[in-house]
């Protein structure tokens, strides 16, 4: 069995993932903002973005499992067969694109959506259920394309439900289609390969850590304080990964 770990970066590899899952177990999506583009400094992205929705997956199910009875069920029957379709198309992009295309239209996408929520602060106006189809195809086609869904759902989610515990459910419950969705794709792609599956069992320990101590410090850190700081670092990571395309 070949380890697709160089022992020395495991613990940093380890390190990422908690941290970004404490991110996850806060606000119900974010963690992949900061695997995707982290564990793209030690492998592909090809590699990352299918050991990275499996990850997700297995948050998605412990933090869904416990919320989902807050869940807006309305929502998500909108949002999820829109989400399958761009998953699709973004799968098809992903394995036509250029890697260096693909890395650089991620940090252009962290960047915008980093100074976008910066700039937004918290929502506070209601917006009609007719963007569900735009939110849900073009979150499906950023999960396969960059491993990043949840930032279209989580933008019109949280101006549809003002409710903190429902919005957290549903979204939570969302990601988990989304990614499992995603996870489908990815394997009938041929993506789903043994060294993802190895990276996947030694890192989704370290996963499940930072999702129960993000869950556990939820309720006493300002949701808008969180959202701020994530905003932040996203700008930081975009440019981080824009320089490494250039240079």
């Amino acid at each position: 069995m070949t380890i697709p770990f160089e022992w020395t970066n495991y613990a940093a590899c380890a390190a990422i993932v908690a941290g970004s899952y404490v991110i996850f177990g806060i606000t119900a999506f974010g963690a992949a903002l900061f695997t995707i583009p982290l564990l793209s400094f030690f492998f592909p992205l090809e590699f990352v973005l299918p050991m990275s929705v499996l990850l997700d997956v297995a948050a998605a199910l412990a933090l869904g499992r416990r919320f989902s009875n807050e869940a807006d069920k309305s929502e998500l029957k909108w949002l999820a067969p829109f989400s399958l379709a761009g998953a699709v198309a973004g799968v098809t992009l992903l394995v036509t694109l250029p890697h260096d295309v693909t890395i650089t239209a991620l940090s252009v996408f962290l960047l915008s959506y980093g100074a976008w929520s910066l700039r937004e602060g918290v929502p506070t106006r209601i917006v009609s259920q007719r963007w569900a189809p735009l939110s849900g195809f073009t979150g499906g086609a950023m999960g396969t394309l960059f491993g990043v869904g949840a930032p279209p759902y989580a933008i019109y989610l949280s101006r549809r439900l003002m409710d903190k515990g429902a919005l957290r459910a549903t979204l939570s419950n969302m990601v988990l289609l989304s990614v499992s969705i995603r996870a489908l794709v990815f394997t009938a792609g041929g993506l789903m390969l043994a060294d993802r599956l190895i990276a996947f069992a030694l890192l989704v320990p370290f996963a499940l850590l930072g999702l129960w101590t993000g869950n556990r410090i939820h309720g006493r850190v300002s949701h808008a304080g969180v959202l701020r700081v994530v905003a932040v670092l996203l700008v930081l990571l975009g440019v981080t990964l824009l320089l490494r395309v250039l240079f």
